[in-house]
């Protein structure tokens, strides 16, 4: 069923949510209407909302299955086009925008160019590749980050749209939002794989975000006074870990817990043996409980 005040992809991702949850669009809505109260504003853009809710919901139970055939990707990036763009109004108007520009841009393609022009770098070339092709805006992006937290968090949403969309005037196309997600998928397979710090009970919603000191990645060094000490340091979403290292494997994490609500302070440095400021890719921490 194809609703006439509603755009074409608003309509096409509806149907959508609708076949993965096992129904019919008449249903969904239906559902979403039993609890829509005649004040309220914005009929088109909360139906999106609610339709992707409810499908996002279930392709989160199958969610690495989705993302390695790349479905997850290409719908959700759909989401965010029909949840900016929801009312066949705001379409027509669109289209008139999209077509007055490409008349502007054939006037200007007919002028000479000069050779030296020509960009050499994926970043420059990105808009070319782009133009005219369907982007989501800031808003529909933290939109979508607020359902499905693999997107961005909260905290640094804004900043995460601002890098992806510097090359195309902030505004987010598929190839970037693609890449993106991939790159993400990937850190987290290897994050998953890396070992509890030793001698560490984690609680239950505790996850690895961070490692370094490994074969694969950059050395550690503990500076305290005279003493040094290399080893592995481990950063969760609830406190940092370091091991030293032993003749055959670590030892017993020491653990500086970063969510306990007492005075502390973590920050960038330079340090070194008698915190001479040899090394700046340092941090320093300070702790009432030290």
């Amino acid at each position: 069923m194809e609703m006439k005040h509603l755009s074409s992809i608003a309509n096409d991702v509806i149907c959508r949510c609708a076949q993965k949850l096992d129904t019919s669009v008449d249903k969904i809505v239906h559902e979403f209407e039993a609890g829509w109260e005649p004040e309220m504003e914005g009929y088109s853009r909360k139906l999106v909302e609610f339709c992707c809710s409810k499908a996002l919901i279930d392709m989160c139970s199958e969610l690495e299955e989705t993302i390695d055939d790349g479905s997850f990707i290409r719908f959700t990036f759909d989401m965010m086009l029909a949840w900016e763009m929801p009312t066949s109004a705001e379409e027509e108007i669109h289209g008139e925008s999209l077509a007055k520009e490409k008349e502007n841009e054939k006037v200007v393609s007919e002028m000479p160019q000069e050779q030296d022009d020509i960009p050499l770098f994926y970043s420059d070339i990105l808009p070319f590749l782009v133009s005219h092709k369907p982007s989501a805006g800031e808003d529909a992006f933290l939109w979508l980050s607020t359902i499905v937290h693999l997107v961005a968090d909260v905290v640094n949403g804004r900043f995460t749209f601002e890098t992806l969309t510097a090359p195309t005037e902030n505004r987010l196309h598929f190839p970037a939002y693609n890449l993106f997600l991939k790159e993400i998928i990937k850190c987290i397979k290897h994050l998953q794989k890396q070992e509890t710090p030793t001698g560490v009970d984690m609680a239950d919603d505790e996850v690895i975000l961070h490692v370094e000191g490994t074969a694969s990645s950059q050395r550690v060094v503990r500076h305290i006074g005279g003493a040094s000490w290399p080893g592995r340091l481990t950063l969760t979403n609830y406190a940092l870990y370091f091991e030293e290292s032993g003749v055959i494997s670590y030892k017993d994490a020491i653990k500086l817990n970063l969510s306990e609500d007492f005075e502390q302070s973590i920050k960038p440095a330079a340090t070194g043996p008698w915190g001479a400021p040899l090394f700046d890719k340092a941090i320093f921490y300070e702790s009432s409980e030290l």
